[in-house]
């Protein structure tokens, strides 16, 4: 099964009219010079890198793994919401805690979570930016109700070959809250 993402990867490619010294009009004859096939592998790995992480951003919250969570940011990432806003992993970690509550020894979530939708990525070198939205539903008797739903707007660097959160800022769209106004007191 692992042939299929290079083959799609190549006929993606010859779609998209890459060539240089091939056939004429492009397609599946023509050549792609290594440096550029390199640089645009590169950069969907890049883009899948930083999906990957806004995935792990709502795993890591609704399984309460706050380390987890923090460790996505970067040495002095910021986060900024409905908390407030806090920089660097200890800081938006001990934010968690303290919003949040500690888990209970062995917590599995059973009552809630994250759904990540609508990701668009631009990778630009070393430094990315992101949008997506979210949904999150609560438990209420068997079935998941949508309780909140809102938007991302992030930044990315890339730390140590890792993609890691350089500054993410939520905004509530239902109910709507504005992701860079003070915390209602």
């Amino acid at each position: 099964m692992r042939l299929i993402a290079p083959v799609i990867l190549v006929v993606a490619l010859g779609a998209s009219g890459c060539q240089s010294g091939g056939a004429a009009g492009g397609g599946l004859g023509a050549t792609v010079p290594s440096a550029s096939l390199a640089a645009r592998v590169q950069a969907l790995e890049d883009e899948k890198a930083i999906r990957e992480v806004l995935v792990r951003y709502g795993e890591s919250l609704d399984a309460r793994d706050y380390a987890g969570y923090a460790a996505l940011f970067a040495r002095e990432g910021v986060w900024t919401g409905g908390f407030g806003s806090f920089t660097g992993p200890a800081a938006i970690e001990a934010m968690l805690r303290e919003n949040l509550g500690e888990p209970e020894p062995g917590y599995v979530n059973t009552g809630s979570f994250h759904q990540m939708t609508t990701m668009v990525v631009d990778v630009d070198g070393d430094r990315a930016t992101a949008r997506s939205r979210y949904m999150f539903y609560t438990a209420e008797g068997e079935r998941p109700r949508a309780l909140l739903a809102g938007r991302y707007e992030d930044q990315f660097v890339r730390e140590n070959g890792m993609w890691k959160i350089a500054r993410r800022i939520t905004h509530g769209v239902i109910p709507s809250r504005d992701g860079n106004a003070a915390p209602a007191k």
